[in-house]
Formats: C-alpha cells, sequence, structure tokens
C-alpha cells in the first residue's frame, strides 16, 4: 500500500477504496480522512487535472501536512499524479533541503501546478482553433465560399465539451492556493529549512493562473454566444430568402387561381393584348411587395 520513495520526510501512499485508507491512517497513526470543514493540520483534498495523452484524466490527492519536521503524507486515490524523480531534480536544481517536509510540499504543489497548466495550455489551443473556425465561417458568409450553419455544429459541441475541463482546472487552482496558505502559515509559525520567498512565489503563480484560467473561462463563453448568434444569423438569412420568394410568386399564384375557376363569363380573354396586360399585373405585383419587404429593413 506504500510507494517506495528515496525522501524520509514524505510518505507518498495509494488507496483505492475508503477501507484502505483507513487501514493506512491507522497503520502510520494519522487521520488522513478529509474533513468537510477543514482545520489547520487536517488532510485536505486536492482536486488534480493532468493530461494523459490526448485526454484530461482527473483524480483526487489527500493531503496532509504537518509541522517542518513531520513526516508529509500524501495519498493518490485514483490515477498516479505524483512523480518522485522529479522531484528530486527540482530539489537537486533549487537546493532545498531533502529532510524538510515544507521543502517537499512546496516541489510538490509547483509540480502539480505544472501539470494544471499544461491542461490550461491544451484548452487554450481548443479555443483557438474553434475562434479560428468561427471566424472563418463568418468571414466567407455571402462569398462562393460560404457554409452551412450545420458546419458549425462540431464548433459549438467542441466549445461545450470545454465547460467540464475549465472547471476541474479552477477548483484545482483553489485547492492549490488552500495547500499553499496552509504551507505559508506553517512556515511562519517556526524556523524552517524553506525560505519565505519560495512560498510566496508560488502563490503568485497560483493566482496568476486562476486569473488566466477566469479568462479562458469568459472567452470560452464569449465564443460560445458568437457561435450562436451567428447560426441565428444564418437563419435569419434563410428565413429572409423564403420570405423573398413568397412575395414573389405569391402574385402569379392567385392570378392563376382565379383563372382556374373556370368561370362561364370572363371577356378579358378575347381583349387585344390580354396576355401582356396579364404579365405585366403580375410582374408589378411582385415588385411592389419585394420593394414593401426591402423597404422595411427585412433584407439587410
Amino acid at each position: 500500500m506504500s510507494l517506495s520513495c528515496e525522501l524520509t520526510a514524505w510518505k507518498r501512499l495509494h488507496a483505492d477504496h475508503p477501507q484502505m485508507l483507513e487501514d493506512l491512517g491507522k497503520l502510520h497513526g494519522v487521520d488522513l480522512v478529509p474533513k468537510s470543514i477543514a482545520r489547520p493540520g487536517a488532510t485536505m483534498r486536492i482536486r488534480c487535472a493532468r493530461l494523459y495523452g490526448e485526454q484530461v484524466v482527473v483524480t483526487d490527492l489527500l493531503w496532509h501536512q504537518g509541522d517542518d519536521d513531520r513526516t508529509l503524507f500524501t495519498v493518490e486515490t485514483g490515477h498516479r499524479v505524483l512523480r518522485a524523480g522529479q522531484l528530486l531534480q527540482r530539489m537537486q536544481a533549487q537546493g532545498l533541503s531533502a529532510d524538510s517536509s515544507q521543502s517537499i510540499s512546496l516541489l510538490l504543489l509547483q509540480q502539480l501546478l505544472g501539470q494544471t497548466s499544461m491542461v490550461l495550455d491544451r484548452i487554450d489551443q481548443g479555443l483557438t482553433v474553434s475562434s479560428q473556425s468561427l471566424r472563418d465561417f463568418q468571414m466567407n458568409v455571402g462569398t462562393n465560399r460560404a457554409r452551412g450553419a450545420e458546419d458549425l455544429s462540431d464548433v459549438d459541441s467542441h466549445l461545450s465539451t470545454l465547460n467540464l475541463p475549465l472547471s476541474f482546472v479552477l477548483q484545482s487552482l483553489d485547492d492549490l492556493e488552500q495547500a499553499a496558505l496552509r504551507l505559508r502559515r506553517a512556515a511562519a509559525m517556526q524556523p524552517t529549512a524553506l525560505p519565505a520567498g519560495h512560498v510566496d512565489g508560488l502563490i503568485a503563480q497560483i493566482e496568476g493562473m486562476q486569473r488566466r484560467a477566469r479568462f479562458t473561462l469568459e472567452r470560452q463563453r464569449f465564443h460560445r454566444r458568437a457561435a450562436g448568434e451567428t447560426v441565428a444569423m444564418s437563419d435569419l438569412n434563410v428565413t429572409k430568402v423564403f420570405t423573398v420568394l413568397w412575395a414573389a410568386f405569391i402574385p402569379g399564384t392567385a392570378l392563376i387561381n382565379w383563372y382556374g375557376q373556370n368561370f362561364r363569363v370572363m371577356p378579358e380573354l378575347a381583349w387585344d393584348g390580354s396576355l401582356w396586360t396579364q404579365l405585366f399585373a403580375v410582374l408589378v405585383l411582385t415588385a411592389v411587395p419585394v420593394w414593401m419587404v426591402k423597404q422595411s429593413g427585412a433584407l439587410r
């Protein structure tokens, strides 16, 4: 149940179900069950999002952080999200102590923030592709390369699927911020091997990522509204076409219905120029409603 790790200040555990989590807590003498109301020193739940190929994988990580001289406990409840090898490389690069649980906490939070950033990068790429498709559709309206509104169905579907990963990213960033604030409070309460500026820098990075994620969410909503308005405008253009066709064909239809009544007395049929007079009347009756439609502004 315990994963091998070269760092004695960090216990990396894995639990697939609640009973295993309780057994791990009894084994190590630590309450690993997260509470609905988080207290200082209690186990908290961190929502983790990372890329797995082309998919976004979301899992919960249980985080129990104590004083600097106490062991950090992490419990992965699903997909493995922590990388011990990367942690050791960062520790050597930044010159942090391997015996400090708070230093390990800092580096793990940086690692989780990096994974969340990669997910946000992928969402940004998807938004860029969708916005380019929407822009091409709008630029080609009224040209020979114009497409139908059904071509926007894939764009709208892709934009709607970004709601869920974006919500996971925002929740993950909120959890990481809470963990970083706990770490800063714990480091301020007692002397520690962790430089204070490192934690402040981590919190600043998280806050910057939160602003970026919220901007991405607003951007996604804007593009969804634009796609919906484009589809509505396309439907309106189709309605305009049928309106003009109705205005053009209704006079001729009325004339056909009139002379299809088989009246016994229709003297105008014997008049000279009767055919041309009737055709001229149909043209006038066709032009008048089309002109009225245009004057009303319905063809703009």
